[in-house]
């Protein structure tokens, strides 16, 4: 059998964020080695940004199913937390729970590993945590991609 093909992320777009003052918004180096203000904290700008992550999520499903044993079904979105606009769940063929996506209207992705928590891009989005969208996807990506790779419940396609 030959090794997995890797996924390969769907370009990310490269915008332009002002900030209030109409200076060039660097994110992931925002606040450099300094802390940010207070206030940033409870303040989400330019969430716009992440609207590509919904892209990325799309590519990444699409890679497990070409690559693993597994099928994908809708399912309900949730009714409370995160407004949801969508949901799947990509579940091994072979038996388990598989992965619940949701794309959500921040915008953000989240995929349920079954853990406490289901990881989330951004992880944040606060103007104080700083993620850019590079940051966020691929850590998503890798996460969600380590989890599949390290379960005996996911098996590749046969050849």
């Amino acid at each position: 059998m030959a090794p997995p093909a890797a996924f390969v992320m769907p370009p990310l777009p490269s915008g332009r964020w002002l900030d209030a003052d109409g200076r060039v918004i660097a994110y992931g180096n925002r606040w450099g080695m300094g802390s940010p203000p207070d206030e940033a904290y409870s303040v989400t700008s330019n969430t716009e940004r992440y609207a590509p992550l919904h892209d990325v999520a799309d590519a990444l499903v699409a890679h497990l199913l070409a690559e693993y044993d597994c099928a994908a079904e809708a399912e309900p979105t949730a009714s409370s937390g995160t407004k949801e606009l969508r949901a799947l769940r990509v579940r091994p063929v072979g038996g388990g729970t598989g992965i619940r996506f949701a794309w959500t209207a921040f915008p953000g992705v989240l995929a349920d590993l079954g853990g406490e928590v289901p990881e989330a891009a951004p992880m944040c989005g606060c103007d104080a945590c700083d993620e850019s969208l590079e940051r966020a996807a691929a850590q998503f990506c890798d996460r969600v991609l380590a989890h599949v790779s390290g379960s005996t419940a996911w098996s590749r396609r046969a050849d």
